[in-house]
């Protein structure tokens, strides 16, 4: 008895210790946002960031996934503790991807480049040949990658796995900078064991590696509830914006009653910001209820919009804060969303969040590289309209 209660012992004590903190992790599923200063404190500022993070940090060859990988398109990239993370990934024999845009040049992406880059050989392609032993680069953009101009700005962060969760895929509005956390309110979104979605993610990236122009043709892949959209469209125009066409999807009576649309958009200018608030403007009279948080808006957009808010046709807030009255605005939504509860393709029951990094400008379609993500679940619909709901109590409504 004394002898099987000593192996019944160490079996006890091999179960306990065995369960690695990698093996126990896994992702959120679903939405993510932060909190920017001043009315989070740095866990909150930080809650996105934070989630890629982890999932890098649990990122490690196991026995279903001998060679996992890492793939990040950042925008912007500054943070010692996102290269420190990637860095021990690299050492941890992950291979890990990195694509930023061409004008990132600070001390912790030089770093970063060092220590992706350091064994690679020759030019840089979608070969693994030419990336060294440790399957790791950084590349850095100039213009769009898949474009004729522009700037690569997609935000994307995908793992073959992490901890215990295979094909995970995160879409944000927020780069991994401080700014990212600390100056607007963002929002990421995670998808679980989707591989076909994972798949597409990593040719768009191996795409981008070898500049490979994207076309005239929409990049979309339909998996589920998940519609992922990869741009820039060559040649794209009002009459075939994904956009416009969503926009167009909705229709103002469902079961809900008035079909709601919300809006938090940052960045809004030119001819496409114009026609995309007409349309919204459009719907408005067709009986919805529209509301509507701006960011960035240019002033002809502002104006627009502002017109129609003192008309009561829509609801407008300006989320756009000077905290220190120096004449800057420090934070702002940079979010770059729409969400939809009634009337869409025919669903009078529908809950939709149409996100992802693309502001509503011209150059966002056509030229640079961008990632939009509709997500038709009413469980991210619940969650993004109290987030859109958190960020309009931080505003000031327009034309009341």
């Amino acid at each position: 008895m004394k002898v099987l209660g000593g192996a019944l012992l160490v079996l006890a004590m091999v179960l306990t210790i065995g369960v690695s903190p990698a093996s126990a992790y896994e992702p959120p599923h679903g939405a993510v946002f932060n909190v920017p200063r001043p009315w989070g404190g740095t866990a909150a500022e930080y809650r996105i960031i934070h989630t890629v993070e982890r999932a890098i940090n649990k990122t490690r060859p196991v026995s279903t996934d001998r060679h996992p990988v890492i793939l990040i398109s950042s925008f912007l990239f500054d943070r010692r503790a996102s290269a420190d993370a990637l860095i021990n990934a690299r050492n941890r024999h992950v291979s890990v991807r990195v694509i930023l845009d061409g004008d990132v040049d600070n001390h912790q992406e030089r770093r970063l480049a060092r220590a992706l880059n350091h064994d690679n050989v020759g030019a840089l392609s979608s070969d693994p040949a030419t990336w060294g032993k440790d399957r790791s680069y950084l590349k850095k953009c100039r213009g769009s990658c898949r474009g004729g101009g522009g700037n690569m700005h997609s935000k994307f962060y995908a793992f073959s796995h992490t901890g215990t969760t295979r094909n995970v895929v995160m879409v944000s509005s927020s780069n991994l900078n401080r700014g990212g956390a600390v100056a607007g309110w963002n929002d990421l979104y995670i998808i679980k064991r989707r591989p076909r979605t994972f798949r597409e993610f990593s040719k768009i990236h191996q795409e981008m590696t070898d500049d490979v122009r994207a076309g005239t043709n929409k990049v979309q892949l339909v998996d589920g509830p998940f519609t992922s959209r990869f741009f820039p469209m060559e040649n794209a125009s009002k009459s075939n914006d994904p956009t416009l066409q969503d926009l167009d999807r909705i229709r103002c009576r469902s079961d809900f009653g008035r079909t709601r649309v919300n809006v938090s958009m940052f960045f809004w200018a030119g001819t496409r910001g114009t026609y995309l608030a007409r349309k919204l403007l459009g719907l408005a009279r067709d009986g919805c209820r529209v509301s509507v948080i701006y960011g960035a808006p240019s002033r002809d957009i502002r104006l627009l919009l502002s017109k129609f808010a003192r008309r009561h046709l829509i609801s407008l807030y300006d989320s756009r804060k000077d905290l220190n009255g120096n004449g800057t605005y420090d934070v702002r939504t940079h979010g770059k969303y729409v969400l939809v509860k009634g009337s869409y393709r025919g669903n009078r029951h529908a809950r939709v969040v149409m996100t992802g990094s693309q502001n509503w400008v011209g150059g966002s379609l056509s030229k640079g590289d961008e990632v939009t993500l509709n997500v038709e679940l009413a469980s991210a619909y619940h969650k993004y309209i109290t987030n859109w709901g958190v960020i309009r109590n931080h505003s000031r409504r327009i034309g009341r």
